[in-house]
């Protein structure tokens, strides 16, 4: 009984610590007929507090619930950011939908938990190989296992008790839309059936050349025509100080010292891949316990395999460096298949980390500058104890990306929420810590016309080199219409500017070699009859004549077959958008107190 039990914790750890719910949690179309208090309140949501300690008691649930899913067990700063924004977008959520749950009268009966537990089983039931027969869902496996007593389906039902108002809501809002015939054939047609075009075309870029001059005055009435090109969001820029954590000789001998250990473990007759498991450092040791399967050459990187080729079956070598750390490699097998050898090993990695001391020295440097930067200034306080001073250019909110530092959400979004002039705590990154300061603020609104004079003498550029190309292509014009072979055509380009193909076959929906993505190309070609040639068509990239060559028939067998599919994925697509757009307009009049800043979160 505990074997079966244990077989199934995973799940339900993640269900479990299921404690608000996203959108989209069934597959559509299931049926279902004080001053020191607001210190300590970390948002509000249209009245309803979320004060510092449920923020960590939610947070503790969703950083569970994240270790079940992954596996991981060390967190990044950039991690834990994501998952606090994760909570703070939950709790926004779930406020929210309960309000309109509560206003549009939602309530949930046994009949409903029954109906949707023995019909619509969670993903996590449908993934999980005890209810699946060669791979796939089997509902009698499932419905059988409603019986065991060792899988606790009394937390299951609250989950569904949980989760149906939620999806009724969802119906509730998008129970208007519908998708046409019409629609499901245009979507059909779209993705079906194919067209294979010639074609006769010049590209503009050819035209583009320093030549081309743009004057100020140009510029000038290109940007006051095209303003909203230029707008931008609230950019920001800092300056921060990079405390490095490097690794020495000494560390490098810790590694070597632990490889002998191992070694001598192995020598007194210990198993190798019970070794693997309790020293590799390669992420895939817990499922694999340091076994790679069969190889052959060109599959690992080259010490690894020069190390693994050149060894004898049973042998142990390395440790062997690679990009990836020291790696003792014991090959277990060889064979030859389909005339090339393989080999078979497994193998302990270890990488070289720096001595927890200097990793603890370098920690206390970063946060003693942090603190007396606070008090005495970034740029001061950095002069006085040597440290240099990087700056960044001014970068946007969106996306986790910091010119000089990377992917960090937890920086950002200090950044942002921070004053001019304030300084941060100290944030871990891959090789130390940093600690940063805001030093300009520009705010939202156009981009001045010097810092995108180069983007529009470009685009001005462009436009009179496209313009070239069409005066180009339209002395060819006559010879087109009168049915001229495009080859011909071509050929007799003096410039040679002219370019001559035949697509292969693609559809309305298809980016074309040597076209690219272009709607203007796509839907002339299905205009055509076969023979016919089209008039000038302009893309992107330059001007175009098209003569259809072929067109694959409509296939009344193969649309019967996706109809419903295809009517399923459009229903889907429209009910998603629509809710998403009416939860963030919702979101949009809600009163939200956001004072995450004031508790670093």
């Amino acid at each position: 009984m505990m074997t079966k039990m244990r077989e199934f914790s995973k799940i339900f750890i993640i269900l479990v610590a299921v404690a608000f719910i996203a959108l989209m949690v069934f597959e559509w179309g299931a049926d279902y007929s004080s001053q020191s208090r607001r210190r300590d309140v970390v948002g509000e949501v249209n009245g309803k507090k979320l004060t510092y300690s449920e923020f960590n008691e939610l947070f503790q649930r969703v950083y569970q619930e994240e270790k079940a899913r992954t596996g991981k067990e060390n967190f990044t700063d950039d991690d834990l950011q994501k998952l606090r924004d994760q909570v703070w977008e939950r709790f926004v959520q779930q406020t929210l939908f309960e309000e309109e749950m509560k206003r549009l009268g939602i309530a949930v009966s046994d009949s409903e938990v029954v109906y949707q537990i023995l019909n619509y089983p969670l993903e996590d039931f449908k993934r999980h190989p005890s209810f699946q027969t060669n791979g796939v869902f089997d509902m009698q496996k499932y419905r059988a296992a409603l019986g065991n007593p060792n899988i606790p389906w009394m937390q299951i039902e609250q989950i569904y008790r949980q989760q149906i108002p939620y999806v009724k809501l969802q119906n509730i809002i998008t129970n208007s839309v519908r998708v046409s015939d019409q629609e499901i054939l245009d979507d059909f047609i779209k993705n079906n059936i194919k067209a294979k075009v010639e074609y006769l075309g010049v590209n503009s870029f050819q035209f583009i050349s320093d030549s081309l001059k743009v004057s100020d005055q140009e510029i000038e009435k290109f940007y006051n025509e095209h303003k909203e090109d230029f707008t931008q969001e609230e950019r920001r820029a800092i300056a921060y100080v990079k405390f490095e954590i490097k690794t020495t000789k000494e560390d490098t001998l810790a590694v070597m010292q632990e490889f002998e250990s191992i070694k001598k473990r192995l020598a007194a007759g210990e198993n190798f891949n019970d070794l693997a498991l309790e020293y590799s450092e390669d992420p895939s040791v817990k499922n694999n316990k340091g076994e790679l399967g069969y190889f052959e050459r060109g599959d690992m990187v080259k010490p690894f395999e020069e190390a693994a080729f050149n060894a004898k079956v049973g042998e142990v070598v390395g440790p062997i460096k690679t990009q990836y750390g020291f790696h003792l490699i014991k090959v277990e097998d060889k064979k030859k298949e389909n005339g090339k050898l393989k080999v078979k090993a497994s193998h302990i990695l270890m990488k070289v980390h720096p001595a927890p001391s200097r990793v603890e020295e370098v920690e206390n440097n970063a946060r003693l500058f942090a603190e007396d930067a606070k008090t005495n200034g970034f740029i001061e306080q950095a002069k006085t104890m040597g440290y240099e001073v990087k700056e960044t250019a001014l970068f946007p909110k969106a996306g986790d990306f910091i010119p000089g530092i990377g992917n960090h959400a937890a920086i950002k979004a200090f950044v942002f929420a921070a004053e001019l002039g304030e300084v941060s705590n100290i944030y871990h990154v891959d090789d130390g810590y940093v600690v940063v300061t805001v030093t300009k603020i520009e705010p939202k609104g156009y981009r001045p016309q010097e810092t995108v004079k180069p983007i529009i003498t470009n685009r001005i550029r462009s436009e009179k080199a496209k313009a070239l190309a069409r005066e180009h292509i339209e002395k060819f014009s006559d010879r087109v219409k009168a049915g001229e072979d495009f080859t011909k055509i071509a050929e007799s380009d003096p410039e040679k500017k002219l370019h001559h193909d035949v697509t292969p076959f693609f559809s309305r929906a298809s980016t074309v070699p040597g076209i690219g993505f272009s709607p203007e190309f796509n839907a002339t070609a299905f205009t055509l009859e076969p023979g016919e040639i089209s008039d000038l068509v302009e893309t992107t990239r330059g001007y175009y004549y098209l003569k259809l060559l072929e067109k694959t028939p409509f296939d009344s067998s193969a649309f019967a077959a996706q109809k419903e599919a295809i009517r399923t994925r459009l229903l889907n697509e429209k009910r998603n958008k629509i809710f998403t757009s009416w939860y963030e307009n919702l979101k949009a009049k809600a009163d939200i107190v956001d004072n995450r800043k004031m508790f670093n979160l």
